[in-house]
């Protein structure tokens, strides 16, 4: 059906699906071996055909088979025939901004969330606050804005 509709409408297909992923596992038991989760995924890039199959066991799996596509796009536009089983080694995989020492604006952070989704990283630690850094005021219980104050 999908090469029908290539033929049919003269475009390229892509085909974003959930369903199982089969892994390969090592034989070699003294390494780690990338688990199947609902992250795994497969890309099927089909040259000929004109189709791009990406199955994930979720929907995070979909995404970073997305992902893998984009990294895999040339200069001229063009993506290579492959065919990639992949699921992560490690299930935390994360990255932390510390805005109280060091203030991003709010583009700086999207961009790095961008950059996150690039290298499929899964875990944001968004580090607000601090003890002496700030503080919410709360009519009731001034000794929250009062306590941390540095005076001078």
């Amino acid at each position: 059906m999908q090469k029908s509709l290539s033929d049919s409408t003269n475009r390229k297909v892509i085909k974003l699906a959930l369903g199982e992923v089969l892994l390969k596992m090592r034989k070699d038991k003294q390494q780690l071996s990338n688990q199947p989760s609902g992250e795994s995924y497969q890309l099927e890039v089909n040259v000929p055909e004109e189709l791009i199959k990406i199955t994930g066991t979720g929907k995070a799996g979909v995404f970073y088979g997305v992902q893998t596509l984009l990294a895999l796009i040339d200069d001229q536009g063009l993506v290579p025939q492959v065919s990639i089983k992949d699921s992560p080694r490690f299930s935390y995989r994360g990255l932390m901004l510390d805005v109280v020492r060091n203030f991003q604006p709010k583009h700086e952070v999207m961009k790095l969330l961008d950059v996150m989704a690039v290298y499929k990283m899964n875990k944001f630690h968004f580090h607000l606050s601090d003890n002496e850094g700030w503080r919410l005021e709360i009519p009731g219980l001034e000794e929250l804005t009062s306590v941390s104050k540095i005076i001078f």
